[in-house]
């Protein structure tokens, strides 16, 4: 049986800009035909005139995830240019240039150390001692942290956030989407701004770990800031351009991905063995001797902590309430393993105390937007394909009153973890290709990884954010954890393109 759709619910393919580096050709006539598209007997969709019944086949699309939006971006001709200036050849050009005049630093991402260490063939501990080693000995570079921390200081953000608006959010419409993925915060300022009212303000871990890095050292060896240079190795892309956001302009200098750093190893023409040594203890000495002196739990920077491969967002969440209210944690899959939602239930009552989901993927993402959208409170459409929608949603219900299968609706969360790349993380555009063996590979690694306790570290790293705010710097709270989030305007016409570029 056909599946009709209106035309405006094929929204899981985004027409580009002018300005972007990819635009779609148009190929159907200029006219004022209303069409609806089904699929035929073959499963293939096709486009039906309303008005004659005149029967168009319907392309595939072209441009996926990765070219229109997450990791490698679906860019204008702005951000191309702001992707040239954080390529491995800059980086080369930059440590020339500013050898003498600049403290070179750098901080990597759990996701990244994986991808390469399994490329490489080293174990995690091995592989953090050699890039260490590499980077300081070969390039001079000074100190070298882990993402740990701030994804810490991340997820109390999150947590605390929604702890002191909660009593806001425990209607429809107010749950709070994470906007640590700059893939999905882009999408949202371009294309969905009327769910920007829904973005949480908390920084990425790249960001606060490069505020934090640039403020103890330049205190540490008394320079200005802007003598500090930082290297970020992240997992996707669309970290470059979160780098370059205009409020966070100084907190990176540039964005490698795991791709781009074993370009730059090879380059380098050095062997490998040359920077670890024979122990097969991890390295935790260095980990101490690369860390600024100020910088707490050096060595647990380079540990992970429970939840997704992502950061935890969600889970951690859940984790915190159930710290303060008590109840049992559950977990209800979605429609696919790109969507999990987790429920804390009152053990006497069966009252959900709280809730929080993961969304993975840019059509997950689009279905969740739908249903946040303002329209989506009013009925749109009318004639056949409106009726047959209503029916469809009628039987669906009935379907679910029916079925003791309960499915994870994120739509209704306190908080919802966001991901635009399929898999979260772990899936970066960034990460090295390999093999399906070698990817359950690397999701066992990262669920290997040692897990701290972050909720035993409360104070202490409560005490260690009032200290930093203490150094004198003027930074407030909204400077060190929260972005600046702007509708992005749309460039209507070719002669607007020109204007502006």
């Amino acid at each position: 049986m056909s599946a009709l759709l209106s035309a405006s619910d094929l929204n899981d393919f985004i027409t580009p800009g002018l300005a972007c580096i990819k635009p779609v050709e148009e190929v159907r006539a200029s006219n004022t035909d209303e069409y609806e598209v089904q699929i035929n007997s073959k499963g293939d969709p096709i486009e039906v005139s309303i008005n004659n019944g005149d029967i168009r086949e319907l392309p595939n699309a072209s441009i996926s995830l990765q070219d229109c939006l997450a990791c490698s971006g679906c860019i204008t001709s702005a951000e191309e240019v702001l992707l040239a200036k954080q390529t491995h050849t800059i980086l080369i050009e930059d440590l020339t240039k500013w050898k003498d005049e600049k403290i070179f630093v750098f901080s990597i991402s759990h996701q990244s150390r994986i991808s390469m260490s399994l490329y490489l063939n080293l174990s995690l501990a091995k592989f953090d001692e050699f890039i260490i080693n590499f980077l300081s000995e070969k390039y001079g570079f000074r100190f070298a942290v882990g993402t740990e921390l701030a994804r810490i200081l991340s997820i109390n953000q999150i947590n605390s956030k929604i702890q002191q608006g909660k009593k806001n959010f425990n209607q429809h419409g107010d749950v709070k989407l994470s906007s640590i993925c700059p893939g999905f915060v882009l999408y949202v300022e371009k294309t969905k701004p009327e769910i920007l009212p829904y973005l949480l303000n908390v920084k990425s871990p790249q960001q606060i770990t490069g505020l934090l890095l640039k403020h103890l050292l330049s205190k540490q060896l008394d320079i200005p800031m802007d003598q500090i240079y930082h290297l970020s190795i992240m997992p996707c892309f669309d970290k470059k351009l979160e780098a370059a956001r205009p409020e966070l302009i100084n907190e990176v200098d540039c964005v490698l991905t795991p791709k781009e750093m074993i370009e730059f190893i090879k380059e380098s023409n050095i062997n490998i063995l040359d920077y670890v040594t024979n122990s097969f203890d991890p390295p935790l000495e260095l980990y101490k001797r690369a860390a600024p002196s100020q910088w707490p739990f050096p060595v647990e920077s380079w540990d992970s902590n429970i939840g997704s491969a992502s950061g935890g967002y969600a889970l951690n969440y859940i984790l915190e309430s159930q710290l303060q209210m008590g109840g049992i944690i559950k977990e209800i899959k979605g429609k696919n393993s790109d969507v999990i939602e987790f429920q804390l239930i009152d053990g006497n009552t069966g009252d959900k105390l709280a809730s929080s989901s993961i969304i993975n993927g840019f059509r997950n993402i689009q279905n969740l937007v739908r249903k946040l959208k303002p329209s989506n409170k009013v009925k749109i459409g009318s004639g056949f394909a409106s009726r047959r929608r209503q029916r469809k949603q009628e039987n669906l219900n009935i379907q679910q009153e029916d079925s003791d299968i309960i499915l994870a609706n994120p739509s209704n969360c306190d908080f919802v973890e966001v991901m635009a790349c399929p898999g979260g993380c772990i899936n970066g555009g960034g990460l090295l290709e390999i093999d399906g063996t070698k990817r359950d590979e690397m999701i066992q690694r990262y669920n290997d990884m040692k897990q701290i306790d972050q909720l035993k570290k409360r104070n202490v790293i409560d005490e260690f954010l009032d200290q930093f705010k203490q150094l004198g710097n003027g930074l407030t709270e909204d400077d060190i954890f929260n972005y600046k989030f702007n509708k992005i305007e749309k460039l209507a016409d070719v002669v607007s393109v020109g204007n502006k570029w």
